[in-house]
């Protein structure tokens, strides 16, 4: 059966969430937590605010249980009860700084950040979050200098280095620096698997071998970390590991059978290697888990159309275009196989 050679994209998204380490405790909490979500957690902070309308912890618990129910406007006006009146605990800010992000209102976000900041200029989770607020809004200079900053009073902190990395590696003309400052990150908390994996994302688009080290080091800090295994899974890919990068994928689909990037790029492989049976199992456990996937429909499509069924082929392709009208591999294949059927 002649082969399709099928160019592998993967994407590796480095999604920015930096966890400043924040007290266990906000200042002055004057109630127990509340171990509930939406409604329910929002009518019981409401009626304990009722009885006691002056504690701010009541306020701040219920903009965070707002913020994560969507209701960014109700997160801001308890965020900001919370710091009117308790204008000193930074934890306050920091969620009211996340609410007016939330809300669209990045330039009070960053001026809260930057008012807290002032307040608590050693206090390093509040430095850390004012940084990633510039970050966030393209302030590069500022957040570059907001890091090196914290790095006078705190010069090992691991999480600094890793965002001065983000940072430069925003631009191509400080690829060295990015390097420089996630090597130093790991250095001093090898368990970074962030920085492990854009170091070797950045190697792999090098074409260095250290890549597949880099990877490595991220799998040892977080065995079970499926983007990780995946990073590591697709650099075999590209080079030649067949086997390795499918066992990586099966490991992958008995931690998180909803990580349905591992299965895609499973079934391409299956493909090129001519094993159509396996491909469409792994294009089919897409579709299955999520309807609305436009890929695995294209190349369940694909395997149809390999195997000889090509209405089954068409039908696919056409469910890919319905899921998203202007995807061009569906458009081309769907158009190719409705000429060929009209012969």
């Amino acid at each position: 059966m002649k082969r399709i050679h099928t160019t592998l994209l993967f994407a590796i998204c480095i999604l920015l969430l930096i966890q400043c380490k924040e007290d266990k405790k906000t200042a002055n909490q004057t109630t127990e937590p509340i171990h509930t979500t939406g409604i329910e957690a929002i009518d019981l902070l409401t009626a304990e605010i009722d009885k006691t309308p002056m504690d701010a912890s009541l306020y701040y618990e219920r903009a965070k249980v707002y913020m994560d129910n969507n209701g960014n406007e109700y997160a801001v006006k308890d965020a900001e009860r919370a710091v009117q009146l308790d204008s000193l605990n930074p934890i306050y800010h920091h969620l009211l700084s996340d609410a007016y992000m939330d809300f669209r209102q990045s330039k009070l976000s960053l001026m809260t950040m930057m008012r807290v900041g002032a307040l608590y200029p050693e206090r390093t989770a509040t430095q850390l979050k004012l940084a990633e607020t510039q970050y966030i809004l393209l302030q590069h200079d500022y957040a570059v200098n907001t890091l090196n900053k914290i790095l006078k009073y705190d010069p090992l902190n691991a999480e600094a280095y890793f965002m001065l990395g983000l940072v430069f590696n925003e631009h191509g003309d400080d690829k060295k620096k990015a390097k420089n400052a996630f090597l130093t990150a790991v250095e001093n908390d090898p368990d970074l698997v962030d920085a492990w994996l854009i170091l070797g994302q950045n190697a792999m688009d090098e074409k260095d071998p250290l890549a597949k080290r880099y990877f490595e080091n991220a799998i040892n800090a977080e065995p079970n970390n499926v983007r990780a295994i995946h990073s590591l899974a697709f650099y075999l890919q590209n080079n030649k590991d067949v086997i390795g990068a499918q066992e990586l994928y099966r490991k992958i689909h008995v931690l998180d059978k909803s990580y349905l990037q591992a299965n895609l790029n499973s079934g391409i492989l299956y493909i090129e290697q001519d094993s159509l049976e396996k491909a469409f199992e792994q294009f089919n456990i897409i579709t299955q888990n999520n309807p609305a996937n436009h890929v695995g429909y294209y190349y369940r499509g694909v395997v149809h159309e390999l195997q000889g069924n090509l209405d089954k082929a068409l039908a696919d392709y056409q469910n890919s275009m319905n899921i998203k009208p202007d995807y061009e591999k569906a458009v081309t294949a769907t158009a190719a196989l409705e000429k060929a059927l009209k012969k």
